[in-house]
């Protein structure tokens, strides 16, 4: 018999991208803090960024819930298992935005299928009663509105609030505050999204800063409040595939897998490296701009970011270069994926036509281009059997780039999941998986499975190689 847990729970969503969800996101994780919790931090969709944002506040961890790569059970098995307090959401784009004109994969298609009380965030930069009627939009256009039970008014004179406030009580809705304009914090965007913390100077007390003034015009008890009213979460069990725990099993083979982790190397899932510890495999975090040697593993994933911002130090890194190529072509099982597949090339040229030397592992080089159709969530179908896949098996990525590779890349069909467009993509062969698509593991759980597997057999392999006595 299943047990059903409390998980207490809250969603932010704006009405369209660049409400400011992500600021107050931010600081509110930062208030509630300071009044002695302990918040979990999610994002809707696949962005890696604004987790990254939530990291640098919290100093835990940070999680995606994506209806796309994650099938109901999971995104309340995801929410039970990092939610100690309380769980906050931010959401992506516009509430309703999912793939195409349509809701699927939205924002309020998670907050539907969790059950999660939904604050809408509204900009009111340049309106006063004309944002009301948003509202009433929001809530009335399709049943998910039915989920948002909250209002915060952002970038609104403090004159105006408690005249707004009125009116949404008499929408039934409750309003749990407003900020007004926050002139001297600004989050400032890159192709990908917005830049990282890392970049921005003094982020720590400006969350600080930010925190204290949500405080001041913000009903934080109410928002608490309403998260302790999301339903309970029936508890299932862990990851569930036939013979999940084949690799596991095997206590007398320890599996390590080394991920590139730093300020080049920063897009990464969660959930894909939780999945690869339910396969038995030990994560092990490296830095290729600053390590001089790979950690003792038995495979290697190479996640995106930015290597174009930190080219230098990459190339100045020779010896990690030149021990990850190696390492490549003698069979380590390994995933390179977007910034990570542009690091083994041999060159890269970025947008000011500077050349930097990759790890020459692939026999080709990359680069910048400007923004590439090749984007969004797609579904990638092997065209042989490889590292990650046999032949015919479909799994779920997401693709977005501003570079291009001279690399022939013909491992999968890579295709919309509207069926409008489809593309050759990345390139693979039984121990390599390199390309521009990012794999959620959540999404193609075989495809963790066959990594973990072949990550095992390099162990064995290398164990008995190790093994055999001096001649």
């Amino acid at each position: 018999m299943t047990e059903k847990k409390k998980c207490p729970r809250i969603l932010f969503a704006g009405t369209h991208s660049g409400v400011g969800k992500t600021t107050i996101t931010c600081a509110l994780l930062r208030a509630l803090q300071k009044r002695g919790k302990k918040p979990a931090a999610y994002k809707c969709g696949p962005d890696y960024i604004d987790p990254m944002f939530h990291r640098e506040v919290l100093g835990v961890d940070s999680g995606n819930l994506d209806s796309f790569f994650q099938d109901e059970k999971q995104l309340k098995r995801s929410l039970l298992q990092h939610t100690q307090d309380i769980a906050v959401i931010e959401g992506a784009m516009g509430y309703y935005d999912g793939i195409g004109f349509a809701s699927s994969a939205s924002t309020a298609e998670v907050a539907a299928l969790t059950q999660t009380p939904v604050v809408l965030v509204v900009d009111c930069r340049g309106r006063a009663l004309s944002a009301l009627a948003e509202i009433y939009g929001f809530v009335h256009f399709r049943p998910e509105g039915a989920q948002i039970k909250g209002v915060l008014l952002n970038r609104l004179p403090e004159r105006l609030y408690a005249a707004a406030a009125e009116q949404i009580r008499a929408m039934g809705l409750i309003p749990v505050g407003f900020l007004p304009e926050q002139k001297e914090f600004q989050l400032k965007s890159r192709h990908l999204g917005l830049v990282t913390p890392q970049e921005i100077e003094g982020f720590q007390e400006q969350m600080d800063d930010l925190a204290k003034r949500l405080a001041q015009t913000v009903d934080l008890a109410g928002i608490e409040d309403l998260a302790e009213e999301a339903p309970m979460i029936e508890e299932t069990d862990g990851l569930q595939t036939e013979e999940v725990f084949s690799v596991k099993e095997d206590k007398r083979v320890p599996v390590r897998i080394a991920v590139a982790r730093d300020s080049a190397f920063c897009f990464y899932y969660r959930e894909n490296l939780e999945i690869l510890e339910a396969y038995g495999c030990e994560i092990l975090d490296f830095s290729p701009c600053q390590d001089t040697s790979l950690p003792d593993c038995d495979g290697l994933i190479l996640p995106g970011g930015y290597p174009e911002l930190y080219a230098e130090a990459l190339q100045k890194n020779e010896r990690m270069r030149c021990q990850i190529c190696d390492k490549i072509q003698n069979g380590l099982p390994t995933i390179a994926e977007c910034g990570g597949f542009l690091y083994l090339h041999q060159r890269l040229t970025d947008a000011e036509g500077r050349i930097f030397q990759g790890t020459g592992a692939l026999k080709a080089d990359c680069s910048y281009k400007g923004f590439q159709r090749q984007f969004g969530y797609i579904e990638l179908t092997a065209q042989k059997e490889q590292l990650l896949a046999e032949a015919g098996d479909t799994l779920k990525a997401h693709e977005f780039h501003y570079f291009v590779s001279e690399q022939t890349c013909d491992a999968f069909r890579a295709e919309k999941t509207d069926h409008s467009r489809s593309w050759m993509a990345g390139v693979a062969t039984d121990t390599l998986y390199a390309g521009f698509p990012h794999i959620a593991f959540s999404g193609s759980p075989k495809a963790a499975k066959r990594f973990a597997e072949a990550a095992k057999r390099y162990h064995k392999k290398h164990q008995l190689r190790n093994d055999q006595p001096n001649e």
